[in-house]
């Protein structure tokens, strides 16, 4: 008895080890665990479920994108890499550049099969470079207008008469302001990662961060120009220079008027707003019919090396980016989805958009989506910080627009490698 027990014990042991090597299994990296940490865990669920041949390992979600990055660039020396990984949509040419990102080209033999997969038109284009696929997007936010309506109304302002510009917007807040109970009447999300204010005020107005041909700094074009002189305006009709986090506790709190900012805070403001004030969003202001917004968000790359590996993966980011996998994403969080289907189909979100405006004022404005200009080469993120610095410098009203742009150019170009592939 005691030797037919041994012989079923390693019966079992080696049917179990034969099985686990029958599955894939994927590791899965990710930041936001208060935004995202639910919304991976039912995909992944929902996924298992439909694929019990792959199993996927959700990797402690970092704070940050900036920190899955790190990871990943560590990784790349030290090994242990994670085989996906969902991180902020600048960062996909360093992810080339440094050879993390794989070309889902490789992976995804048949262009029909990525036609059929019901993405807006221009989202895999925020995943390509030099044409090549190299990542999806998983979320998408444009910038929008977060607005108290109690405070706007109280200072002689309507929704349905909204100003336009931004001249116009500043102006409405500084009566916001001077209202008897102190308010911030009016914020522009100027910080964060990535320089995405700025980026967002030159592209709507047809501009571009760098230049004409993909080379050097955009700054010292007409559309750059007035980016810092719109950035000196604020400054000088008494826009306060608050960080995002702060503009974000001011206005959940119901003391800003007005607040320029991701359109990822809106599920949270409405939660925050019920029963202290009424709360709307309003597009972000475009200065040229031309002009474009860069998408925040997340972008899915596969990391792996082993091709076995890298078809599960690209199985899972289909199935994160479908219409089930941007549905779950929706209720959960709240950014805008990547997928078109989802949108349309009403048993996905189509009804869900139907009883939430301040979402759907968002979504009016896919038809804007850019990509989030990142820059090249080894002294990108320092370029970035350099941009951050001037911008900081303007909108604290230590410096002039005038002063700024053809110094800023100068800085930039200087920390930009060669310029081999203009586009």
């Amino acid at each position: 008895m005691r030797i037919f027990l041994y012989l079923l014990s390693a019966v079992l042991i080696l049917f179990g080890i034969n099985s686990a090597y029958a599955r894939t299994g994927l590791s899965v990296s990710y930041a936001g665990p208060s935004f995202y940490k639910a919304t991976f865990e039912e995909i992944s669920r929902r996924f298992e479920a439909s694929y019990p041949d792959i199993k996927i390992e959700l990797r402690v979600p970092y704070a940050t994108g900036e920190e899955v990055l790190s990871d990943l660039l560590r990784s790349k020396v030290t090994g242990g890499s994670a085989d996906i990984a969902f991180l902020n949509m600048n960062y996909i040419g360093l992810l080339v550049e440094r050879g993390i990102a794989r070309p889902l080209d490789s992976i995804v033999q048949d262009r029909k099969e990525l036609d059929s997969l019901g993405y807006y038109p221009s989202v895999l284009s925020l995943g390509t470079v030099a044409g090549k696929l190299y990542g999806v997007p998983f979320t998408a936010s444009l910038p929008v207008l977060h607005v108290n309506v109690d405070l706007v109304e109280q200072a002689g302002g309507t929704v349905d008469n909204f100003p336009t510009t931004w001249g116009g917007i500043a102006d409405l807040g500084r009566k916001i302001a001077a209202l008897d109970s102190h308010p911030v009447g009016f914020t522009f999300q100027y910080d964060g990662g990535g320089n995405w204010g700025l980026n967002a005020l030159i592209t709507s107005a047809g501009g571009r961060m760098d230049g004409a041909n993909g080379c050097g700094a955009g700054f010292n074009t007409p559309e750059g120009r007035w980016a810092f002189e719109t950035l000196e305006m604020f400054h000088n009709k008494g826009v306060p220079a608050m960080s995002r986090d702060q503009a974000s506790q001011a206005f959940a709190a119901g003391r800003l008027g007005i607040s320029a900012a991701s359109g990822a805070f809106t599920v949270g403001f409405e939660q925050q707003a019920k029963g202290k004030f009424r709360y709307v969003t309003l597009p972000f202001p475009m200065k040229s019919e031309a002009g474009t917004l860069p998408s925040g968000g997340f972008i899915a790359i596969i990391a792996a090396k082993d091709p076995e590996k890298q078809r599960a993966a690209w199985e899972y980011i289909k199935f994160a980016t479908s219409p089930e996998g941007q549905a779950i994403m929706v209720k959960n969080v709240g950014y805008l989805p990547v997928s078109q289907a989802a949108v349309e189909a009403p048993d996905f979100l189509r009804e869900y958009y139907k009883d939430r405006r301040n979402q759907a004022n968002q979504l009016s404005q896919m038809k804007h989506l850019s990509r989030w200009h990142s820059w090249p080469g080894k002294n990108g993120v320092k370029i970035s910080s350099l941009i951050e610095n001037h911008i900081d410098a303007v909108i604290g009203g230590t410096a002039t627009a005038q002063q700024t742009v053809p110094k800023l150019v100068k800085g930039v170009e200087e920390m930009l490698p060669p310029c081999t592939a203009p586009n």
